[in-house]
């Protein structure tokens, strides 16, 4: 072989090998981009369902407000994907470890994916993949002397609603009260059945009860159990709310 075939055919070696670089650097370029694209896809639609979840937060602590809300009351639920149902829940109330009122009542649950609202007894629960907090607090207080328990019974109609989409569901309340307990004396304990536990705990912990998980017979989930340690002055009122969702 003369020194002009060596020569020609180590270019073409060189031709070769660059040929196969760049295929190889593209293959990389495109394996990256897919990589980022997927990234990209999985923030924004967690950062929507984020900011689904804090919507209907806010619209359902606006739409259910059986303490300050008397008779005839009108909402809207609004989201962009998801679903809205119900779920049923029970709550009680003992004092000095006798029953005093046991309700059963519906809790409105919104989800999307791992992402979720519950709206159960007064209270509004986040749920942001995991990460659960307290959107609105209970109707339960206590001092050194008093513990008021506000007990709501909610009772749903027409209100669930399947399928992704922009959704706005209009809900219209019947809110009405019950003093069923005026001022007795005793040790008193509030129970909500709920999985999820930890920011009920913590909300009844910051209400100054002692608090403990525990489960009824013939319930589906377990109850945070809050006792509000010593004698006092006990007032339970029962918040009726009567809804019914409607589309638009």
């Amino acid at each position: 072989m003369n020194r002009g075939s060596v020569r020609g055919a180590g270019r073409t070696r060189r031709a070769q090998s660059n040929v196969i670089g760049v295929a190889l650097l593209i293959g990389l370029t495109m394996i990256s981009l897919g990589a980022l694209t997927a990234t990209v896809g999985t923030v924004v639609d967690s950062n929507a369902a984020v900011g689904d979840v804090d919507r209907v937060a806010n619209d359902l602590d606006r739409a259910i407000d059986p303490v300050e809300s008397t008779g005839t009351a009108t909402g809207r639920v609004t989201y962009t994907e998801g679903t809205l149902g119900t779920e049923s829940r029970t709550i009680r109330v003992f004092r000095d470890d006798d029953l005093v009122e046991s309700r059963e009542t519906d809790a409105i649950v919104y989800e999307r994916g791992e992402y979720r609202v519950t709206a159960l007894g007064g209270a509004v629960i986040r749920d942001h993949a995991g990460s659960q907090s307290v959107a609105s607090d209970p109707p339960v207080s206590a001092s050194t002397e008093v513990v008021t328990v506000g007990m709501v019974a909610l009772t749903t109609d027409g209100l669930t609603r399947e399928g992704s989409g922009p959704v706005t569901r209009t809900l219209v309340s019947e809110v009405t009260h019950e003093r069923v307990v005026d001022g007795e004396s005793g040790e008193w304990t509030v129970t909500v059945e709920t999985p999820e536990a930890d920011p009920w705990k913590r909300s009844f912990e910051d209400a100054g009860a002692t608090v403990y998980t525990g489960r009824f017979d013939g319930d589906t989930h377990r109850s945070v159990v809050a006792t509000f340690e010593d004698d006092r002055q006990g007032h339970v009122v029962i918040h009726r709310v009567e809804m019914e969702g409607r589309d638009g």
